[in-house]
């Protein structure tokens, strides 16, 4: 069955755009927007001379970065797995048979 778009009115930092959506994501969607203003309010208070614009590009920069920290991991993560199934067998290779 496939999935209804919907308008939903999206609040980034203090404007609201319209936004199509799946009713199935709108709550990510919502969460993503809420932690850009959050972030936008933390950069504003820290970078006080900056104006909205840099502060955007920080902020990008910022969940770029994020981004690929989380890409990294999840090209690691087969890695770490054959890692640890190879020391077990390691470890059932080196048993004493008693």
């Amino acid at each position: 069955m496939e999935e209804d778009f919907f308008k939903i009115q999206l609040k980034l930092l203090d404007k609201y755009y319209p936004y199509t959506c799946k009713r199935s994501e709108e709550e990510d969607i919502r969460k993503a927007a809420a932690n850009l203003t959050e972030k936008f309010l933390t950069y504003s208070s820290r970078y006080t001379s900056l104006e909205k614009v840099d502060l955007l590009t920080l902020i990008g920069f910022h969940f770029a970065l994020e981004v690929l920290n989380n890409k990294n991991q999840q090209d690691k993560s087969p890695i770490f797995n054959k890692i640890e199934q190879l020391n077990k067998e390691l470890e059932e290779y080196m048993k004493i048979p008693e």
